[in-house]
């Protein structure tokens, strides 16, 4: 039997009416009016009260990115943007703005929409990914694919990366459109050298860091450095901070993988390893325990699905091995990088804050 013609829609309202119980910037924490005195401010509640209009700001054009006169596309986009994202990218776009001295009235709006821009292309990586990974879980909720179907959510990830362009195509600024085009083409190699890999158990480190520095790293370094419309020096600087928090962030969330569960996380834990991926805990914990290659050897003869009860003993021997802790180190010289190519900038709060942020990725893996 057919289906039915979808449903049109004139508009795509407020974000909020695809879940009204959700907070009004859905993804960051509270910035509330007043604070008990025993209760330290984290630093990314501070980082977001430097840039808390700014990110209202980014939300609605969001919304605005996704409308479709077509209802089901803000529906599935709305089903992940909207689902309790961090939002990392667009306040560090801000921040980095605001530490660049771009603050003029024209530069304000091409922030915001780099910003905007920079969370919808994470937006169409993670519908992608999750039909490609057979995802079940996506920050604490069922992926899109499993209400909407591989097909939608795929379309619908295109859709994002089509409307990324598009407005940043609309500020008419060859720098902005031409490093996004540069930075998506390295996504892509990433995401095909990941899934290339899949499977395959090998303890690679360059090719973990190829696949980390293209699919993580160079997008957060797009949005560090506001699409290079700062000043060359500046952007230099800031791409190399986003970099590093770029090598950061998927470290913390390889270590997270080994250590949370789908309430705390938003994904099942050990979902990497139920993909094959070889993530830096496992590689570092087999240079420090051999054997553990021989295990994996085992694996990938056996063939995937891996057992869950051989997957519990493989997170806990790359636990044993210290194979966190050393992930952990790694991480923590990342971030030590990305705050020294802070220090070309002039002293300034969105300075500050941006090395606070750098600092808490790795802390939230203690």
């Amino acid at each position: 039997m057919s289906q039915s013609i979808p449903e049109f829609a004139p508009s795509f309202a407020d974000p909020a009416e695809h879940h009204a119980s959700e907070p009004a910037r859905p993804g960051l924490e509270p910035l509330p009016s007043t604070k008990p005195a025993d209760v330290a401010v984290t630093p990314v509640a501070s980082a977001m009260a430097l840039v808390a209009d700014g990110l209202v700001e980014v939300e609605t054009r969001l919304g605005e990115l996704l409308h479709s006169r077509l209802a089901i596309i803000p529906k599935v986009g709305g089903h992940l943007t909207f689902a309790g994202g961090k939002r990392f990218r667009p306040m560090a776009t801000l921040l980095a703005a605001q530490a660049a001295g771009y603050t003029c009235d024209e530069a304000w709006n091409d922030t915001l929409t780099i910003a905007a821009a920079g969370e919808l292309l994470h937006t169409a990586t993670l519908l992608h990914d999750d039909v490609i990974d057979e995802g079940e879980f996506r920050r604490g909720r069922p992926a899109a694919r499993l209400p909407y179907g591989n097909g939608l959510s795929v379309l619908t990830g295109d859709y994002c990366f089509a409307r990324a362009l598009q407005s940043v195509s609309r500020l008419g600024k060859a720098a902005a459109t031409s490093s996004m085009a540069d930075a998506v083409t390295l996504m892509a190699e990433g995401e095909i050298a990941q899934l290339y890999a899949a499977g395959e158990w090998e303890v690679d480190l360059e090719r973990y860091t190829l696949v980390i520095e293209r699919k993580t790293a160079a997008l957060i370094a797009w949005c560090t450095a506001v699409a290079h419309l700062v000043e060359p020096d500046a952007a230099a600087a800031l791409a190399r901070y986003g970099r590093e928090v770029g090598f950061a962030f998927q470290i913390a969330d390889d270590i997270i993988d080994y250590t949370l569960d789908v309430e705390t996380s938003g994904k099942a834990r050990g979902q990497d390893l139920r993909e094959g991926k070889v993530t830096l805990p496992l590689i570092l914990a087999c240079e420090r325990e051999p054997e553990l290659r021989a295990r994996l050897a085992e694996l990938l003869r056996a063939g995937p699905p891996v057992a869950e009860a051989e997957l519990d003993r493989l997170l806990v021997a790359v636990v044993d091995a210290g194979g966190l802790d050393a992930a952990r180190e790694q991480g923590q010289a990342h971030v030590e990088a990305a705050c020294e190519a802070l220090q070309a900038l002039p002293p300034s709060p969105a300075r500050e804050a941006l090395g606070e942020l750098a600092r808490y990725i790795v802390g939230r893996t203690a």
